[in-house]
Formats: C-alpha cells, structure tokens, sequence
C-alpha cells in the first residue's frame, strides 16, 4: 500500500478525479467510500462535508481535487500525467474551457448522481440531496432533468464535444498518451453518458472506456444495478 487514504463519494466527479489518477500511478490506496449522511467524518478530519478528502502517508490532508491532483503529480512523478506532456499554456486553456462549461455540466449530471447507491438507495440521503439540489438550482433532481436534452445541446454546442471526440478518437488520449486532461475530461463528463435519451458521441464513449482501464478503474462503481 501507498499509505494514502481516499474518503470519497462514488457519485461525485471529483472524487473519480483522484481515483482515476491514482489508478494511473498504479499506486494503491485505502478507498474509504463514506455514506452521503455522514458528516462527522470530514469534521474529525478538520473539514467540512466537501469531498474527496486524501490523507497523505505523512498524515497531511487537502480535499481541493485540483490541487491534489497537481500534489499527487508532485509526490510521484512517475509515469507523468502533466510535465512534458501538456505545456502550460494549454493546461491552462484547458482550465479556462472547462470552467466556462461547468455550470452547465453540473446541473446536467445533477438529475443522474440518484442512482448511485450512496444516495438513491438511501431514503435519508435522497430528501438530503434533493434539498441540497434545490438550494443550489432552485430545483430538485427531478425537474432538473425535464431540462435535459436543450442542455446537453447548449454543453455539445459550446464544448464542441463532437469535434472533441473525433480528435480524441484519432489520438486515442489527448495528448496522445494518458494525461490529467483526459483525467479530468472524464471524470468530469462520464456522467452525461447516463443521462435517459441523451445519446453522446461514441467516440466519446469509448474514450471514456479507453481512459478508465489505463487508470484500472471501474465507471460504474458505486451505481445502484453494479454488480
């Protein structure tokens, strides 16, 4: 074991952040997956209920996903994932694409994390999520995703996903090998792939698949038909 310790939520795209990634180190870690109405834990790690949390070997901890990507880049720099492969000023462009699509991803794949056991399989945590959904949105999950289908449009439009898939399909990973974009981009947006009549590039989907077996992770894991 790596004496690092993920406590993470399976439904939430930034915890697949990490696990993506340290699937792509090959580092193995104590996954500590934590009930969606568990609040004492983060608070007896000295957070609040924001997560993934990662405890280093020498008892540090972070639970900002970027920055624990970048750390984890740091702290074991082999195989890169960023140095060498995406130059600054692309990382950074990257950066400022995906912030301009986040809002709207984040209410697209709102209406999807109920299936997830953490939340739909448990009544407590479903009436938490879906207040939780209509303070942040104005609301729940289930109007939410009545929207569906002229979101995704408005995300494929501005993101041009389309184009995007077919250059990943001809590169196979962004930057032709495995790096914290392709990372990001599929933690971030694997999610839409579940979303009821939405039909996504397929390349995309299989970029996703391409992404997830390098990083040894499981997509579906956490989900409430996974096996």
């Amino acid at each position: 074991m790596s004496g690092i310790t993920l406590y993470h939520h399976w439904s939430s795209p930034d915890c697949m952040r990490l696990r993506l990634a340290l699937g792509a180190k090959g580092l193995a870690y104590e996954s500590r997956p934590l009930a969606y109405t568990d609040f004492g834990t983060p608070l007896d790690l000295g957070y609040d209920r924001v997560l993934p949390i990662l405890e280093w070997p020498d008892g540090s901890r972070d639970n900002q996903s970027l920055t624990l990507l970048l750390e984890l880049e740091r702290r074991h720099p082999e195989p890169a994932l960023l140095d060498g492969l995406v130059d600054a000023a692309e990382w950074q462009a990257f950066l400022d694409w995906h912030a301009r699509l986040a809002p709207l991803l984040e209410r697209l794949i709102a209406p999807v994390r109920p299936g997830f056991a953490e939340i739909g399989g448990d009544v407590e945590a479903l009436a938490l999520y879906k207040a939780e959904c209509e303070r942040h949105f104005g609301q729940i999950p289930e109007a939410l995703s009545n929207d569906r289908y002229d979101g995704y449009r408005q995300l494929e439009q501005l993101g041009q996903l389309r184009a995007l898939s077919s250059q990943l399909a001809r590169k196979r990973f962004y930057a032709g090998q495995l790096s914290l974009i392709d990372i990001l981009l599929t933690a971030d947006f694997q999610l839409l792939r579940l979303l009821d009549g939405v039909t996504l590039p397929l390349d995309l989907m299989y970029y996703f698949q391409r992404v997830a077996e390098a990083c040894h992770e499981d997509l579906d894991a956490g989900l409430q038909h996974a096996t």
